[in-house]
């Protein structure tokens, strides 16, 4: 065919071209497309704390009849026995519930974690009066013995990992740091050498640990069962506010999240999403406030 022929089939074969394909995708488009979903490669933990007056009868009734039991049947029993309340919160929650959350001035030490870098965190919970004594039962064969820690800080370990389904496993653990810093001696990584660290003395209540898969919608509470006054529970989860007992309950959110532009791993955020509860900035200006928990 000549030459000039073609030019004119070439042009009609764009013309019918242009008429059927209304949008022709880039290279980065097609990259884009075969490339696989975002990467999971990080967690975000969110908590606070509820304080109520002791003995609020939604903290210690109808919330916990809505809750789903957490861990083996002998850990649950064991919280229990160490004045300790476990659940998990999912789908459709209470009003009241919701109403707590949402106000100022019934919650207390807002904090939101990302997992990148970090692998594990403590949750404070409460800072009982000193000295810090309670009875505390280890195992249903044993006898309760009577414990007694000096300048005492309680809290939640926990550690998270995410799951194949899109959901965090939550491992948690109660801690009990008490006294001051001291020096310790622990081995390097290669272990050819110690190394030395500054460390606040940590008691541990492997007992109790205990795990909770979570949706990004579910809750996990863990508070106090105010019918065992002189257990390890009323430690982490009581206070006094200007002479006034009050009880605490830990509430926990996770969620797994994909690449982003953010920095590697955020400060926990203490106080800048919400002010003191109510009571404990009356006890701030009457200047009989406790030191603020750790």
């Amino acid at each position: 065919m000549h030459r000039g022929g073609w030019g004119i089939v070439l042009a009609c074969a764009a013309a019918v071209g242009c008429g059927v394909v209304s949008h022709r995708p880039t290279v980065s488009e097609i990259v884009h497309s075969l490339t696989p979903p975002c990467p999971i490669d990080g967690l975000i933990l969110e908590s606070v704390l509820i304080e109520q007056p002791v003995g609020d009868p939604f903290l210690n009734g109808e919330l916990w009849a809505k809750t789903l039991a957490v861990g083996a049947p002998e850990t649950r029993a064991l919280c229990v026995e160490n004045g300790l309340r476990v659940g998990v919160l999912a789908g459709s929650v209470p009003q009241k519930f919701q109403t707590l959350l949402d106000c100022e001035t019934d919650t207390v030490g807002p904090r939101r974690q990302t997992f990148r870098q970090r692998k594990d965190t403590v949750l404070p919970t409460a800072e009982p009066p000193d000295p810090c004594r309670f009875t505390f039962r280890s195992d249903f064969a044993g006898v309760p013995k009577v414990v007694e820690f000096r300048l005492a800080r309680c809290g939640l370990a926990v550690k998270p990992e995410p799951t194949t389904d899109g959901r965090v496993l939550l491992a948690c653990e109660p801690v009990l740091q008490h006294g001051t810093r001291r020096d310790w001696y622990r081995p390097s990584e290669d272990g050819t050498r110690f190394t030395r660290h500054e460390e606040v003395p940590t008691e541990r209540f492997p007992e109790l640990a205990f795990s909770a898969v979570l949706r990004p919608d579910d809750y996990l509470l863990v508070g106090w069962d105010v019918n065992r006054p002189d257990s390890l529970g009323a430690r982490m989860f009581a206070t006094e506010v200007q002479g006034r007992p009050r009880q605490r309950l830990l509430v926990v959110r996770a969620r797994q999240v994909c690449s982003s532009p953010e920095p590697p791993d955020l400060p926990p955020i203490e106080g800048a999403l919400k002010r003191p509860s109510t009571a404990t900035q009356a006890a701030a200006l009457s200047g009989r406030a406790r030191p603020p928990d750790r």
